[in-house]
């Protein structure tokens, strides 16, 4: 990469769904994109050739967030390639729907390892590079499943609990650094990661009949939200949860 100053983003967890629609949105705005991937290497592959035929730029690593020295590794590739990063987006996660009864311990551990532990992780060995950037943000893609949890996301939900805790103190630890930290709280998102109910149409029928506009999120609503919390032209967005679920969170 050359010595212009180039924006640059990591996005844990964009083989696919959200994360994908956030590094194809992130490329179409700049930014030279990290995409990640765990098990997903075709889904990673397609993501950046997504973004190489939109005329941007990316490259992919597998990076399991939940390895801190996976994570060490991809900070270090970062460093020596691009010197800073404008944008840290903890994206990943593995959602384990199962009741306490139904899970096992590895089960309940897979949910927090990834959402909470990751994010916690890729923050802490990003923090040197983004503390060079020009524009530090950190994106926490969490939600607000904790508020209402469903007996079957037990382990989803209190990981994003925590999550929110984690955003609001980094979101004011890491003003020395010049890093601004936001979480963005997607409703439901017709994704892989709803496992068996991703392709039930009756159902996805019924979570926009109880959303007040009537509809449910894409992925696209979610990476749109991204911009402008990052592209704040103060730079005094911080420590904000911003809702992208049509007001369900309300009712």
């Amino acid at each position: 990469m050359d010595s212009k100053y180039i924006k640059t983003a990591l996005v844990t967890g964009s083989s696919k769904g959200i994360g994908r629609a956030i590094a194809l949105r992130l490329s179409k705005d700049g930014y030279f994109v990290y995409v990640t991937y765990l098990t997903d290497q075709k889904g990673g592959e397609e993501t950046v050739n997504r973004i190489i035929e939109n005329g941007g730029k990316a490259v992919l690593h597998k990076v399991d967030v939940r390895s801190e020295q996976d994570v060490i590794n991809v900070m270090k590739i970062i460093e020596k390639e691009s010197e800073h990063l404008d944008l840290l987006v903890n994206n990943a996660e593995h959602d384990m729907m199962k009741t306490i009864e139904d899970s096992t311990f590895d089960d309940w551990k897979m949910a927090i390892d990834s959402k909470l532990h990751g994010a916690w992780l890729c923050t802490k060995y990003a923090i040197p590079l983004l503390a060079k950037s020009k524009n530090a943000n950190i994106i926490m893609i969490s939600s607000s499943a904790d508020e209402r949890a469903p007996a079957d996301i037990l382990s989803y939900a209190t990981a994003t609990a925590a999550l929110t805790s984690l955003t609001k103190n980094l979101a004011v630890h890491l003003t020395k650094y010049g890093i601004r930290v936001n979480a963005i709280m997607p409703g439901e998102v017709r994704t892989a990661n709803w496992q068996g109910l991703e392709n039930d149409d009756e159902a996805w029928k019924g979570f926009a009949e109880k959303n007040p506009m009537k509809r449910v999120a894409t992925v696209e609503d979610v990476a749109d939200a991204v911009i402008p919390l990052i592209n704040d032209p103060h730079k005094f967005l911080n420590g904000n949860f911003l809702f992208v679920n049509g007001g369900n969170h309300l009712k």
